[in-house]
């Protein structure tokens, strides 16, 4: 057994509501470019599930996350004023900035890029949990800021090195974090779905 799974939620239609930032072309390029080489790595792009690159985004915070059995429409309805005036005040307030991507992981389910620790990503979090009712089961427990660039089709058939060689490419992809959405999801991992609302944030030099 080679440990990885395939991602039981690819293309169910589930529904979700989330904070992410959509990546721009030069970093959708960027992540093409790293996705080629796990390919190789992985012995063939049919053993990864890649989502078309005008989905790629960063989950900044998972409001009423995917992965929980609950009625998210409903809860929305109660409490999604709520969420939005905190979303909005954090976008007033905080300034455009640019995430470094600088690690590559193979979780048992996905690879993903790490980033460096940023604390426009924290600030959020802190804010949504902190001043939002949790939904049932809560939300995730955040240990990094990280975006998922594929998941396994045929997990099996990935070589027994398959972790430490994507580990062991260098990953250099700047994210700019200057507009976010929270997005309704419809199929996971936004392969449908479409914004409840999206903000641009200040240029640094326009915050108080």
């Amino acid at each position: 057994m080679s440990g990885f799974l395939r991602d039981p939620f690819w293309n169910r239609p589930l529904v979700s509501y989330t904070v992410m930032a959509m990546l721009d072309p030069v970093a959708r390029d960027a992540c093409l470019q790293v996705l080629r080489q796990v390919a190789t790595i992985a012995g063939s792009a049919d053993r990864l599930l890649v989502a078309p690159p005008e989905t790629f985004h960063l989950s900044l915070y998972a409001i009423a996350p995917v992965r929980s059995d609950f009625d998210k429409d409903a809860w929305w309805a109660q409490h999604g004023e709520q969420a939005l005036a905190v979303f909005r005040r954090w976008c007033d307030a905080q300034p455009a900035t640019l995430l470094h991507f600088r690690q590559l992981r193979a979780t048992p389910t996905a690879v993903i890029a790490i980033a460096e620790p940023d604390d426009a990503v924290w600030s959020l979090r802190r804010m949504l949990r902190a001043d939002v009712p949790q939904p049932p089961g809560g939300t995730p427990d955040y240990d990094m800021i990280h975006m998922t660039l594929a998941r396994y089709a045929q997990p099996a058939q990935l070589p027994a090195d398959f972790a430490a060689k994507v580990a062991a490419l260098p990953l250099q992809i700047d994210v700019s974090l200057h507009q976010a959405c929270i997005m309704r999801e419809t199929a996971y991992p936004l392969l449908g779905g479409e914004p409840v609302e999206t903000r641009a944030l200040p240029a640094p030099e326009n915050v108080s």
